[in-house]
């Protein structure tokens, strides 16, 4: 049964153009497939061939007002159904279709119209019809059979595949559009469906795509150091393929998935092309953007080029994340792909882990806004974490090339530092990610790697604060080496061909050891980390003592290095305090503090002759604390020797604690009585303290 009203949408249609608005052909479309009796295949059929929509050259707003179309007379058909069913009597609700029955017949109607057309006008339709399937899916828990609608995308897309990617130049575009409507499309198909398709050549061309979409990273690029900012910007800002990057992002990830699973060595293959095109789109990015007056006009943020900064970084953010869904799922894939299928001429996955960290190096200048690839500032963005901290593990199963990526690094931040200086906060961002991933792979560095490039990169930042992720990053990077020093010894694993490795980590206790004390002060390194920091260290200088040598004995020497740790630490105490014993307070009772806490931490770390030298200086702290921080350090103390020390020296120190845990307590009530305001509450606190004691 027709209207006047449809007999105008078909006027419409049956045009190549009309001065009716496009949104109101979109909604009227809609609304005739869904109420149109007894079927819509007619009005479908009509509108899959119709003039109007099937004009060249193809419209990306055309086709997108097909797919809503489509997709919004799925959502009226079950409103319709709905209602109908509130309307009918229960005797004629027992022997009617159900809504579920209804839709799923009037979908089947709506393909059988929808057959014949043009390959990517077809897969407008059939895309629209399944996304407003899926949304009845997700949002009414309604569950319809669409087996052959989803047969019928991926047919639509092979066929545009076909038709469209070996025509000739002038119609890019069309295969373009395409794609976008593919990935809408392809990600609502069981993934089992897609292996129909020429998963190699669609991630390819989605891959190109992707690149073209961003301008091939030259969207910031400008003719004259003067024009801020390039038209080039807006110009891909503008596209539709922004407004579908993410889709388009989703389903070439989802290409090198199915294609890893199902045929590895293309899979393989498409992962390195497609992590290999996005490389050169970051080189871009950072040669355009470090140093120059882009960078500085928009990290000063004045008001007359805000809407412009919030446009550069919108755009090197969506960048960013379209890199990481891509290499998330061809690094995620990769790994359980058999070596078998890598042999030869394919690329190995430490390959792909490596074109993966130069080119999350390359956007450290994007990853700092997120505060680095450490921070837990932003809990939210654990993609990046996830697709990093991936490589990095990929990347540690091959250590030729896990040495070649550290130089490589580290020369590019020496050309950068060169170039902008160390103290550009975009230099200091790529120093930040280097640092992290060289903390990261110093288990399989050799020492030559750690002596020549490791530390000094790490080293110039140690007493450096005024930017926290580079200071932070660096003394991770030493704690690193002297852990995998300690590491190794304990494990039996150092060998003659590494030999120097030792010496040299033994050779940077002394200076480290008066690093970490120069850092105490305030503004640097918190308590917490000083306290782990110089437990690390101590740690690492005792290693041989820990654990016995070929001839069954501790080694002198390391025990010598831990002393010299601890005397420089006792050192700086006995600095900061007065003849008397109490603290001077032009020194910084804080500072002191630390030190005290800090000379608790290492206790864990010490070889068994040199406990109760150690224990001994803690005892007199204890019992001449005067303020109301001497609780801390008590529970410090029996923390680090009730739950820290091994088992060895385990009997030592309880010992040691048992005989003077007196003394203690009572430097605990002097303090609390001494204290200005002291109440009944802290006498209550200091006995569950001693019952816990």
């Amino acid at each position: 049964m027709s209207s006047p009203g449809y007999a105008n949408l078909l006027a419409h249609l049956h045009n190549t153009s009309t001065a009716l608005p496009l949104p109101t052909i979109q909604s009227a479309l809609a609304h005739h497939l869904a109420k149109l009796s007894p079927l819509p295949t007619p009005l479908a059929a009509s509108t899959v061939s119709s003039p109007f929509f099937s004009v060249h050259p193809f419209s990306n707003q055309k086709l997108q007002a097909l797919f809503t179309a489509f997709r919004h007379a799925t959502h009226l058909k079950y409103r319709d159904s709905k209602d109908t069913d509130k309307n009918k009597s229960v005797v004629g609700a027992v022997f009617s279709r159900g809504t579920a029955a209804r839709i799923k017949q009037w979908a089947g109607a709506v393909l059988k119209g929808i057959k014949g057309g043009q390959p990517i006008l077809r897969l407008a339709c059939c895309g629209g019809l399944l996304a407003g399937l899926e949304d009845l899916k997700n949002a009414e828990q309604l569950e319809i059979g669409r087996s052959h609608l989803e047969d019928e995308v991926v047919i639509s897309v092979a066929e545009s595949i076909d038709v469209y990617s070996y025509a000739a130049s002038s119609t890019i575009d069309t295969m373009t559009l395409a794609l976008i409507l593919a990935s809408q499309s392809l990600v609502l198909v069981v993934p089992s469906k897609l292996k129909a398709l020429p998963l190699s050549i669609l991630a390819d061309l989605l891959t190109f795509t992707v690149t073209s979409a961003f301008a091939s990273g030259a969207f910031l690029s400008s003719p004259s150091s003067s024009v801020l900012f390039s038209s080039t910007l807006q110009t891909v800002n503008n596209s539709p393929l922004m407004e579908s990057i993410a889709s388009l992002s989703k389903l070439t990830a989802l290409s090198i998935t199915i294609l890893c699973e199902h045929r590895p060595t293309e899979g393989m293959v498409a992962a390195a092309a497609a992590l290999e095109a996005l490389r050169p789109l970051s080189r871009t990015l950072e040669n355009d953007w470090i140093g120059s007056p882009l960078a500085k006009a928009v990290r000063t943020d004045a008001a007359d080029t805000r809407e412009q900064n919030i446009l550069v970084w919108k755009t090197l953010k969506t960048l960013l994340f379209a890199n990481l869904m891509i290499a998330d799922a061809a690094l995620s894939a990769v790994i359980f792909v058999p070596p078998s299928a890598y042999s030869g001429a394919i690329p190995v996955p430490s390959a792909l882990a490596l074109t993966v960290l130069h080119t999350l190096s390359d956007l450290s200048f994007v990853i700092s806004q997120f505060g680095g690839v450490t921070t837990t500032a932003s809990p939210g963005f654990v993609e990046l974490k996830k697709t990093f901290y991936l490589a990095l593990d990929i990347l540690a199963k091959s250590e030729p090339e896990s040495e070649r990526f550290v130089r490589e690094l580290c020369l590019a931040v020496q050309d950068w530092q060169g170039r902008a200086g160390d103290r550009d906060p975009d230099v200091q961002a790529k120093t930040a990610y280097a640092l992290t991933c060289i903390e990261q792979l110093i288990p399989v560095l050799s020492g030559d790697c750690i002596q020549s490039h490791a530390l000094p990169l790490a080293v110039p930042y140690l007493s450096d604060a005024s930017n926290r992720e580079t200071y932070e990053s660096s003394h991770s990077v030493v704690l690193a080496v002297f852990a995998s020093h300690a590491d190794r010894h304990a494990a039996g694993q150092e060998n003659a061909s590494d030999s120097d490795a030792p010496r040299f980590a033994e050779r940077l206790v002394p200076f480290y050891a008066h690093s970490l004390i120069e850092n105490s002060a305030d503004g640097m390194l918190s308590t917490a980390q000083l306290r782990l920091a110089f437990a690390s260290l101590v740690r690492g200088a005792s290693a041989s003592a820990h654990s016995p040598n070929l001839a069954g004995n501790g080694d002198a020497a390391d025990d010598a290095l831990a002393w010299y740790c601890v005397d420089a630490l006792l050192e700086a105490i006995h600095g900061l305090s007065s003849p008397s014993g109490t603290p001077d307070a032009s020194s910084g009772n804080d500072r002191l503090h630390r030190l005290h806490l800090t000379l608790i931490s290492v206790v864990p770390s010490l070889p068994l002759n040199l406990l109760l030298r150690v224990l001994e200086e803690i005892r007199t702290i204890l019992t001449t604390a005067q303020s109301e921080k001497a609780s801390e350090l008590v529970d410090a103390t029996f923390m680090e020797i009730s739950e820290r020390v091994g088992d060895r020296e385990k009997e030592l120190v309880m010992r040691w604690w048992y005989e003077n845990r007196g003394l203690f307590h009572g430097a605990v009530d002097q303090s609390r009585e001494k204290r200005p305001g002291a109440t009944s509450a802290d006498n209550e606190q200091s006995q569950q303290q001693q019952s816990r004691l």
